[in-house]
């Protein structure tokens, strides 16, 4: 059986987070009820994060309740959660919290339907005010993602960058992969990752020489099941990259080419997402980026970027947009693939037929798709008719006429 790749530890992380509940300034009552709910979440299959997270902020809720979980009032919870309120939480941070508390009274209460009277009230809503955007500042631009790619000295680190960058996936997906998940065609690469909502398929084009080029020396190569990124150090040697590892180059390749931005390995998903927010439709992005369809996230990247309302509030009035602006949108492209540069509306690399846009990619990954489909239906309808003794006789019958009349 296929073995799944944590690169978080999460099973050492959930030992820990056992191990402070064990030590916390708790009552014992209260210690046993939490340790009773994470017997709840295994059964119910929450997963190891969720139960970690879980852990932590019911030893929060322990102490500044004082009292047994099953003995507080809705006067001790309401003081309680003023105290957080009152706290210097983010408000993300805040509504979890609050979150894991009903859910876990509502599991104490033993209630089915409704949330416990005690924590019902409870409001876990952030405010429109209190959601913070991520400055355009502080996002990285493709200029800054090429310095890094440039900064490192070995293919795979060269690899890791670009196609962080360019696949936008969660640093868990992307450090997950194994070499099995790589599919190469002529169009670049297929990343096939596993996130929040399932697995999905993420095209990468300029991206894929590079991951090509670390792939060719992986000293794992014929392996399918090996991890994609393993340490090449001395420590681990040929392991799996954990979190630490990843973070620990990307924040060394940030100091190298003196990037001053917030960091964090996120950083490469968020201004993914915001550059092609201005490219994809919603829908695209809901399946680009493993976000459920209905999700308000692809209009938050649209709000970050912004670009095209600016472009045309100022056209509207009659305001041409400086040389510069002119020029970056009439340069040529340059093929990712060869280095060819072709024409600013050309769609496909006039040397090696690379596509050139992300575009142009999703409707040849559609029309495969639609060709594939056709495929397997008339496979299925041909299979069926074999199978039918009426439709072969009528069959062989024109075949015998038909050579006859040949012959």
């Amino acid at each position: 059986m296929k073995k799944e790749i944590d690169i978080h530890n999460y099973p050492k992380r959930l030992a820990g987070a056992l191990e402070q509940v064990r030590k916390a300034a708790i009552s014992e009552r209260n210690r046993q009820l939490i340790l009773e709910f994470r017997d709840f979440c295994s059964v119910e299959n929450i997963s190891m994060p969720r139960i970690e997270r879980y852990l932590g902020v019911l030893v929060f809720w322990a102490k500044t309740l004082q009292a047994d979980f099953d003995k507080v009032t809705k006067e001790d919870i309401t003081e309680a959660v003023r105290f957080l309120q009152e706290n210097d939480y983010s408000p993300w941070t805040k509504s979890t919290y609050k979150i894991m508390l009903k859910r876990f009274f509502k599991w104490l209460k033993k209630a089915e339907d409704e949330m416990p009277y005690e924590v019902k009230w409870i409001s876990t809503a952030i405010k429109k005010t209190d959601k913070k955007f991520i400055d355009n500042a502080e996002l990285l631009t493709e200029d800054e993602v090429r310095a890094l790619i440039n900064a490192a000295d070995h293919p795979r680190d060269k690899a890791l960058v670009a196609t962080l960058y360019e696949s936008g996936t969660r640093i868990g997906e992307h450090g997950s992969l194994q070499i099995a998940n790589v599919k190469f065609d002529e169009h670049g690469a297929i990343l096939n990752v596993v996130g929040k909502t399932g697995p999905r398929s993420v095209r990468i084009i300029s991206s894929a020489p590079l991951l090509g080029a670390w792939l060719n020396m992986h000293p794992h190569r014929n392996e399918p099941d090996s991890p994609l990124w393993v340490n090449i150090g001395s420590a681990n040697h040929n392991k799996v990259m954990r979190y630490d590892n990843i973070r620990c180059l990307l924040q060394r390749l940030f100091e190298k080419i003196s990037i001053k931005k917030r960091f964090n390995p996120h950083i490469f998903r968020h201004a993914r997402a915001s550059f092609l927010a201005d490219h994809l439709t919603e829908f695209q992005m809901n399946q680009y980026f493993g976000w459920i369809q209905g999700s308000k996230m692809p209009s938050t990247y649209v709000h970050m970027s912004g670009k095209q309302i600016d472009a045309s509030i100022l056209a509207l009035n009659g305001i041409q947009q400086d040389k510069e602006n002119i020029e970056s949108r009439l340069k040529p492209k340059v093929c990712q693939r060869c280095n060819t540069m072709n024409a600013v509306d050309a769609r496909y690399c006039t040397k090696c037929s690379g596509i050139l846009d992300l575009k142009s990619a999703f409707e040849v990954e559609e029309k495969l798709r639609q060709e594939k489909e056709a495929r397997e239906r008339a496979d299925s309808i041909l299979n069926l008719l074999v199978k039918d003794p009426d439709f072969m006789k009528v069959f062989e019958e024109k075949v015998k006429g038909l050579k006859e009349a040949i012959y």
